[in-house]
């Protein structure tokens, strides 16, 4: 029912505006201020809940999910929502079949002979019926009324301003919003303000405010069921404006009592903002700007604005038809597998040491035997051991060096002098 809910909430602010109207501005005298503030405040109630701002709605950081559920259709017409837009729109198009009707009565007088232009104006003359009014550009006067000019000269001053279209713009929210109470005070406050207007005119052109007066209440009678209409005499207002003719001037600072407006239009935007929720378009007047502060690594989640969730109709059984027409069910999801949790940590691995054997102890040379001066060196071969290398396993040994040559042995002749013990079988 977003249409309902729309017309509550535009309402509930065009009351807001004219009890603001009621309690600062509606006593004062400059009309002209008064009479766009009704027409500006009435149309600004109508746009605000289009209207929202973006920085007080707060993110809702939330996965979208698809809700599958079976939806009875009910097929009866006699549901709330429908009982209430027939009573509405059957109230609404009565009051609109009546302003049609109020239009046909005047384009019927239009028909009327005795027309004639005077000043750019289409006058009408209505004989016997002591009436004047004027509707747009049409003024119809009866032509046996007194003081004839003075009427002229009043809705002349209807005529110029245009104050026709805002009586149908207010008959038309009037129509609209009828469940309102407000709206008649509306259109009846617009249509003051349309008479204050034109008696300051009238006043402003060689009549006496008491003259004036005085005429407007010896001729206090005519049709007053013309509707649309701004008629001169009528009878429901005249206290009034009697009343506002000899009011005093408001003082120019008075006007400055418009400013407060604005602090009350703020207050309703944040209301429209923060307290209804809008399932239609609206306009962001002042966006939330993200990209003022730096994006953390833990706010690299997508902030979504759920509104609603969505919810399909669950799937029908296999070999059953679907409930609903015009629809097509939607198979479920396949489900999903859930996250396996990590696995521990592993522990860290115990290195095994292999035993290695220890080194062979350094071998000891064969000590060397001296030989001295005094040693005979006989033709005999002297051998000297190698020593034992034993072989250890996973150690590999160089090779051993080469053996050394021995040198030529010298034979000693005769000459050759020996020392030490003579060599047996040299003699």
């Amino acid at each position: 029912m977003n249409w309902l809910y729309y017309l509550l909430e535009a309402n509930l602010y065009l009351s807001i505006f004219y009890g603001f109207y009621r309690l600062f501005l509606h006593k004062e005298t400059f009309y002209v201020l008064n009479r766009y503030y009704l027409i500006l405040s009435s149309l600004i109630a109508f746009l605000i809940p289009f209207l929202q701002l973006g920085f007080l709605n707060k993110d809702i950081i939330q996965n979208e999910q698809v809700i599958y559920q079976q939806i009875q259709i009910d097929k009866s017409l006699f549901t709330v929502e429908n009982i209430l837009l027939f009573t509405y729109t059957l109230t609404a198009m009565f009051f609109l079949s009546k302003m049609i009707w109020g239009l046909r009565y005047i384009i019927h007088l239009l028909k009327k002979s005795g027309k004639r232009i005077e000043n750019g104006v289409t006058v009408i003359e209505l004989s016997n019926t002591k009436t004047a009014f004027s509707f747009f550009n049409f003024l119809f006067i009866d032509p046996q009324l007194p003081r004839r000019n003075t009427i002229l000269n009043h809705e002349m001053a209807h005529i110029k301003q245009k104050h026709s279209l805002d009586v149908l713009f207010f008959e038309l929210i009037g129509s609209l919003s009828w469940f309102n109470p407000i709206v008649h005070f509306l259109k009846s406050d617009i249509k003051l303000l349309h008479e204050y207007l034109a008696d300051e005119e009238t006043t402003k052109n060689g009549i006496e405010k008491y003259e004036y007066a005085i005429f407007l209440i010896q001729n206090s009678y005519g049709d007053q069921s013309i509707k649309f209409t701004n008629q001169i005499f009528n009878s429901s207002i005249l206290k009034r404006r009697i009343n506002m003719l000899n009011q005093k001037k408001s003082a120019k600072w008075a006007r400055l009592k418009l400013l407060l407006v604005l602090p009350v239009t703020g207050l309703m935007l944040c209301t429209s903002t923060m307290a209804f929720t809008k399932d239609y378009g609206v306009v962001d007047l002042y966006p939330k700007n993200i990209h003022k502060y730096a994006a953390s690594p833990q706010d690299s989640l997508k902030k979504k604005k759920v509104k609603e969730i969505t919810i399909l109709p669950a799937p029908p059984a296999p070999g059953q038809k679907s409930k609903v027409k015009g629809i097509k069910q939607v198979p479920p999801p396949p489900p999903v597998e859930p996250i396996a949790p990590p696995p521990p940590p592993k522990e860290p691995t115990k290195l095994r040491l292999k035993k290695i054997a220890p080194p062979p102890p350094p071998i000891e040379p064969a000590p060397k035997k001296k030989v001295s001066k005094s040693d005979v060196i006989s033709g005999t071969t002297i051998t000297i051991e190698e020593p034992v290398i034993k072989k250890v396993k996973g150690i590999k040994l160089a090779p051993p060096p080469p053996p050394i040559e021995s040198a030529p042995k010298k034979q000693a002749g005769k000459d050759d002098v020996i020392y030490g013990d003579p060599i047996p079988g040299t003699r």
